[in-house]
C-alpha cells in the first residue's frame, strides 16, 4: 500500500526532459523487467529502490499538515540495494524534525493533555526485502516483506514499542498512460503499511489491508496515482496515539478495533533534475474524519535510467 510512502509509482517519473540521459539497451532490457517494485515499494517517489542492480541512497524531506495535530516535518534517509532484477533490500529510519504531541502539561495526579511540539525525535527504522516476477499478460506480481524495529519514541505515540512486520502483495499492468494496481498484506504495524503519510497514531496487533487505484502518466515525466484502501483489525489492538483525541491518551489494549481505517490516498510526483523529485499528496480517512496533506523534496544519490516519456 501507500501513506510518504506511500505511494505506488512508476519509474517514468524519473527524468526530466531538459536533462536527458543516455539508456544502454542492456539496461533498458533489466528496467523494463523491475517496474513493479517501483509500484510497491511505497516509500515515495521511484529511484528509491535502485531499477538497476547496485546501491542508492535518498534523502526525504517532508512537510504535512493532519487536521488532528498541525504541522510537522520529516526527514527520511534510506540506502537500497538491488542484487539483480528480481530482488533488492532497502532501510530506511524516520526522524520528526518537528511534531506536535498531545503531551501531559499538568500534574501526574492531575494530567492535562494538550498539543506541546517536539524536535528531533525517531519513528521506528524499517528494514525491507522485496521480490518482484513478471506475470503472463504483462502483469506485474511484487512481494514486500518489511520489519520495523523499535527504534521509535513510544512516550510520543511515534514507536510500536516492539519488533513489528507487515507482508504486501501487490499486482499491476499498464494500459497506455494508465497502471491499474491491486495491494492486500497482512501484518501486525499500522506504521508499516503506508509510511509515505504518517498517521497522528501507532496501531500494535494483526491487522489486513487492501488497496486499489491507477497511477497516471501525466506530460513531462509526472505521475498521479489515486487509491482507495482499507485497513481492518484482526485482533484487539494496542495504540499509541500523539493527539489523545481529547484530553486523554489511548495506550491500552480496546476491543473496539481502533485500527481500522478507511479512505483515499492521492500523490503526484514532479522530477525536477533527475536527482531530485517534489511530490504533493493527500490522504482523506474516511472513518476517522482526518486530512492529511503534505509535500516533499526527495534527494537521489543516483538518477535512475531514464525511460522515454510517453506524451509527445
Amino acid at each position: 500500500m501507500c501513506l510518504f510512502g506511500m505511494l505506488p509509482v512508476s519509474t517514468r517519473a524519473q527524468s526530466s526532459p531538459s536533462h536527458p540521459q543516455a539508456t544502454p539497451e542492456s539496461v533498458l532490457e533489466e528496467l523494463g523487467s523491475v517496474t513493479a517494485i517501483q509500484s510497491s515499494s511505497d516509500l515515495g517517489p521511484a529511484g528509491i529502490i535502485p531499477v538497476v542492480k547496485g546501491f542508492n541512497a535518498s534523502l526525504g524531506v517532508s512537510w504535512q499538515h493532519d487536521s488532528s495535530n498541525g504541522w510537522s516535518t520529516l526527514l527520511s534517509p534510506n540506502a537500497a540495494y538491488r542484487f539483480n532484477r528480481y530482488v533488492s533490500v532497502d532501510v530506511a529510519v524516520p526522524l520528526f524534525f518537528y511534531i506536535n504531541i498531545d503531551a501531559n502539561i499538568g500534574t501526574k495526579a492531575k494530567p492535562e493533555y494538550a498539543y506541546a511540539p517536539r524536535y528531533g525525535v525517531f519513528g521506528d527504522a524499517m528494514l525491507g526485502v522485496h521480490a518482484e516476477v513478471p506475470l503472463p499478460g504483462l502483469v506485474y506480481y511484487s512481494a514486500s516483506v518489511v520489519m520495523g524495529m523499535p527504534t521509535g519514541n513510544t512516550k510520543f505515540g511515534l514507536g510500536a514499542g516492539q519488533p513489528t512486520y507487515d507482508i504486501n502483495n501487490h499486482f499491476d499492468r499498464t494500459f497506455g498512460l494508465f497502471t491499474p494496481d491491486i495491494e492486500f498484506g497482512e501484518g501486525d504495524g499500522s506504521a508499516l503499511v503506508d509510511p509515505r503519510v504518517r498517521k497522528d497514531y501507532i496501531s500494535v496487533g494483526p491487522i489486513a489491508h487492501f488497496q486499489a487505484g491507477t497511477a497516471v502518466d501525466l506530460p513531462w515525466n509526472m505521475l498521479f496515482e489515486a487509491d482507495a484502501y482499507e485497513v481492518l483489525p484482526l485482533k484487539p489492538d494496542l495504540i499509541y496515539s500523539t493527539t489523545g483525541k481529547g484530553k486523554k491518551q489511548v495506550t491500552t489494549a480496546t476491543n473496539v478495533g481502533p485500527a481500522e481505517d478507511n479512505g483515499f490516498l492521492t500523490s503526484l510526483d514532479i522530477p525536477v533534475t533527475p536527482h531530485v523529485t517534489m511530490s504533493g499528496f493527500y490522504n482523506r480517512s474516511l472513518r476517522n474524519h482526518d486530512d492529511v496533506a503534505g509535500f516533499s523534496f526527495t534527494f537521489l544519490l543516483k538518477a535512475p535510467p531514464r525511460e522515454p516519456d510517453p506524451w509527445p
